[in-house]
């Protein structure tokens, strides 16, 4: 796969120089050694118009040091090309081109037809009248206002999921220490508790620490990095512990909360 990437002229120089041999990024995208990153230089915010590629050698995350903060990797690199003056002209031959640029960038297939239906009504010009000089880097510097946006659905999830998620995690590290193996219906959620270990929930967590667990546990999900099975800490447990999904467990406690009205 092939990847872009913005960097700053600092890094931009001691990567083309071979002085830096690693770039620090955030995980919105599943890499994997030997994919390829083609890293544009700017300069003050904007792009300077130059790039290299270089080809991925090794990934590290948050788990597997101390030094790296959440939701972040560190991506080993080397130089397989050479620093280029990119231009690709004002326009795509398609929509499909703008899309399949787009996923590169880790953009929505929405983002680019928003895009490109924007710039097809201006002529593929600016505000300013002129003509765009560059389509590749009019995407990668689009304002996806109305894409950030979020629908009340998922603002209705996002609530659901800071509410319950940390319930869910507590019960089920309670619960575990009684078992031999957990089996989670939905495997995300195996990575979050994987992430914090059994003992962590022995504790509450603040406003804050929940955000960040749901990030957490949103970045698996984007990723498909789930953890669908995992052992107890109770090396002398007994049969399995079956994690419910957010939605069954919601499910349950809605169950609960009828019987106890009823009875």
């Amino acid at each position: 796969m092939e990847y872009v990437m913005k960097v700053k002229k600092r890094n931009f120089e001691a990567l083309m120089n071979g002085d830096l041999t690693f770039v620090i990024h955030k995980v919105d995208r599943l890499y994997s050694a030997g994919d390829r990153l083609v890293l544009f230089e700017t300069d003050g915010g904007n792009e300077t118009g130059r790039s290299l590629t270089v080809r991925i050698t090794y990934i590290m995350h948050a788990e597997d040091s101390l030094g790296i903060k959440d939701d972040y990797c560190v991506v080993s690199v080397k130089r397989s090309g050479k620093n280029t003056r990119t231009n690709v002209g004002n326009r795509p031959a398609s929509e499909d081109e703008a899309v399949e640029y787009a996923a590169k960038l880790g953009k929505s297939a929405d983002c680019a037809r928003r895009f490109y239906n924007y710039y097809s009504m201006t002529g593929w010009k600016m505000k300013s009248g002129l003509p765009l000089s560059d389509w590749h880097a009019a995407l990668r510097n689009w304002k996806d206002f109305q894409g950030s946006q979020k629908t009340s659905e998922q603002a209705e999830t996002d609530s659901q999921l800071e509410l319950l998620l940390p319930m869910l995690l507590k019960k089920t590290a309670s619960l575990a220490k009684q078992k031999e193996k957990l089996v989670f219906h939905d495997p995300f959620i195996g990575t979050v508790l994987q992430f914090y270990g059994f003992d962590r929930f022995d504790y509450n967590f603040n406003v804050f620490e929940v955000h960040e667990m749901v990030k957490k546990y949103a970045t698996s999900r984007k990723l498909g990095t789930g953890c669908p099975q995992m052992r107890s800490p109770n090396p002398y447990g007994k049969g399995t512990l079956q994690v419910p999904t957010i939605e069954e467990f919601a499910a349950i406690l809605q169950k609960k909360k009828t019987e106890k009205a009823e009875g």
